[in-house]
């Protein structure tokens, strides 16, 4: 028996083999649910009209209508409201700008592998759930932690790098008013130095964090972090 809670999803291709590889992808991530397949723009407005989808993975290239009108369609009032995640084989710079512009939450690019899709469902699963209680948003580093839990990119993390543990550094560095060192940080989130400096280090190099050295009284340079 489909459990009410789960996230429906619609996936939209042209492709039966790829729909059918979609759906297997899908099913298989705890929390997803498909409950329709569309391989035309007509047929996917009229599934997600019928079935009232919370996510939509989308494809570009479709033969009756391009994929970009789908998504603006599915915007109109008279459509359910559904988030959309774009799967396409399109790498153009300008495509991935027009899909951001009509609502797209993510692009991939196809061929798109089951890790990297289940990870990118896993993230839009637990950036709705803060949506979930419908309340308000007391600080602006709450909304910025919702971005950037729907945007990391899980698959550029080594293995020694924990998601929870680079979570939470990104929250506590998001909490100080400047910026802080790995020494600091390692006091307010009770791990060792070294542990939040290597996090602190990945991140840096992911371009979310910004360290910087600054030089004390001694004259040697202490490195301090700052979300972006």
């Amino acid at each position: 028996m489909p459990d009410t809670r789960d996230i429906t999803v619609l996936i939209v291709d042209d492709d039966p083999v790829v729909t059918a590889a979609l759906h297997a992808q899908v099913n298989r991530v705890l929390g997803f649910r498909v409950v329709g397949i569309a391989h035309t723009g007509q047929a996917a407005l009229a599934a997600a009209g019928r079935f009232a989808p919370r996510l939509v993975l989308l494809d570009l290239h479709l033969p009756d209508m391009p994929g970009l009108e789908v998504a603006h369609r599915l915007r109109r009032p008279d459509q359910p409201p559904a988030d959309i995640i774009v799967i396409s084989g399109r790498k153009e710079s300008a495509t991935v700008r027009a899909a951001m512009q009509r609502g797209a939450l993510y692009y991939l690019v196809k061929p798109t592998r089951a890790g990297t899709l289940e990870q990118t469902l896993l993230r839009y699963a637990a950036t709705a759930e803060q949506f979930e209680s419908g309340g308000r948003f007391a600080e602006q580093q709450e909304i910025d932690r919702i971005f950037r839990s729907l945007h990391l990119d899980q698959g550029a993390r080594p293995k020694s790098i924990s998601a929870a543990t680079e979570q939470t550094v990104l929250d506590a560095l998001s909490e100080v008013e400047e910026d802080a060192s790995a020494h600091e940080l390692a006091e307010i989130i009770g791990v060792s130095r070294a542990t939040a400096r290597r996090y602190l280090e990945h991140l840096a190099e992911r371009g979310l964090v910004e360290g910087r050295p600054r030089y004390g009284p001694t004259g040697r340079p202490q490195h301090r972090y700052r979300v972006r």
